[in-house]
């Protein structure tokens, strides 16, 4: 008995050692790293799954064992982090969201992106979080608003910038932090923006309710609407809700860029190509025959001054009724408020006015979704708060990425989470 019981003893003993050396020879053998890496690709595709429907709940133990298990350099990594904190975002998992962050963030997310993270936290008024971020990523308070350099009248880095070699995209992102509370009508005045723009690049936020310190995000980074733009041509874009003047200032390329306000969805402004045919300083308005019909009350003309609706500067394009002028309202600049016409802050029309001469060409365009190029790398900025129509985004974007077939919905999706300004896209 006691010779059956040492045999199995060494048995047992030759079968744990046998099985520990099993285990080295698995972990690298070709065929058992082949397995994880099928397996790891399965995982990531069922997050682009999960993300794409927006089943952000489902995704997050799907990408945290992904990253448990991914390799330090898996191709993938950065993708699934960039999904994780979308999903932490959305679902308001505030602890591990500040977490992956503070892991990753300097190797995987965009600055935009942690500016965005801080944003989050600090509007849920867990300031000591934000207070670590800012010390964790110092370029945060370089991109804070400061003073502007000025050229011409116009402010450098805010409403005039310098177009650099054969690029079309411009400008960097700023933050703003509200000295008072605001609203979001009273930040795109004093900041020089309009109201559309900054609810597109900050969505979260109550715009009629911003409290003294609290953070929103200036997005200047911006596309020239036109690849091959002219110098001295006005170009409107519709969607963006904002105007563009290239132009050369003692033998330099810059960008001149203010927010307007335009025709409502009723009344619309019509897109096309015109060119200033008359200038007219502290203009009388002549009441049109429609807006009287709406409103009989109103007198036949407004002689110039504070209650003339054309402000204190008026262009008109072409032979039309359509003009680009002032206001002497307080609002609708940034928004769907006119007969038509594009409305300018004061004094952004009166520096326009200054500089532009009868006969500068006009282009009113309508694009949702604007490409451009910076160190010959693609850049994309999406103006619409809507849905995006991707089969009509894949056929614009192809004339730039031949092979954008390759990419998936999900990966187009990671690039669109941002809007409102441009964003690398390769």
């Amino acid at each position: 008995m006691e010779r059956v019981i040492f045999i199995f003893s060494v048995l047992f003993i030759f079968s744990f050692i046998h099985a520990e050396e099993k285990k080295n020879i698995i972990s690298e053998d070709p065929f058992f790293l082949f397995e994880e890496e099928k397996y790891l690709n399965e995982l990531f595709y069922q997050i682009q799954g999960l993300y794409v429907d927006g089943l952000y709940a489902l995704v997050i133990p799907k990408a945290e064992e992904y990253l448990k298990k991914a390799p330090i350099d898996d191709p993938n990594k950065g993708k699934v982090i960039q999904t994780l904190v979308a999903a932490y975002y959305y679902t308001g998992n505030s602890k591990k969201l500040y977490k992956l962050v503070l892991t990753y963030g300097k190797d995987y997310l965009s600055r935009d992106l942690i500016a965005r993270v801080v944003m989050y936290f600090q509007r849920k008024e867990e300031f000591d979080i934000v207070n670590t971020l800012f010390d964790k990523f110092s370029f945060l308070k370089n991109e804070l608003e400061k003073e502007y350099k000025t050229v011409k009248g116009f402010e450098l880095g805010k409403n005039i910038f310098l177009l650099e070699d054969d690029n079309t995209v411009f400008g960097e992102n700023k933050l703003y932090i509200s000295p008072e509370n605001q609203t979001l009508v009273e930040i795109a005045k004093q900041t020089d923006m309009g109201y559309f723009e900054l609810r597109l690049a900050n969505p979260d936020i109550n715009p009629f309710a911003i409290k003294k310190g609290d953070m929103i995000l200036i997005p200047r980074r911006r596309i020239i609407p036109e690849i091959n733009y002219q110098l001295n041509t006005i170009y409107i874009n519709l969607s963006e809700k904002r105007l563009y003047y290239p132009t050369e200032i003692e033998g330099k390329k810059y960008v001149i860029t203010f927010p307007v306000g335009i025709g409502t969805d009723e009344t619309g402004t019509k897109t096309g190509e015109y060119e200033i045919s008359q200038k007219r300083e502290n203009p009388s308005w002549y009441v049109p025959e429609n807006i009287k019909k709406e409103n009989p009350e109103l007198p036949d003309v407004f002689p110039p001054g504070e209650d003339n609706p054309l402000g204190t500067r008026a262009m008109r394009l072409g032979n039309t009724a359509l003009l680009i002028h002032g206001t002497n309202k307080k609002f609708g600049i940034g928004m769907k408020v006119s007969h038509g016409c594009i409305r300018m802050y004061n004094h952004d029309v009166e520096r326009l006015f200054d500089l532009v001469k009868e006969g500068t060409k006009v282009k009113v365009i309508d694009l949702p979704y604007k490409f451009g190029f910076k160190a010959k790398k693609l850049y994309v900025e999406i103006s619409t708060d809507g849905s995006i129509d991707l089969d009509e985004f894949l056929q614009k974007i192809s004339s730039y990425i031949k092979d954008i077939k390759k990419k998936n919905i999900y990966e187009i999706k990671l690039k669109l989470l941002q809007r409102g300004y441009a964003i690398p896209f390769e």
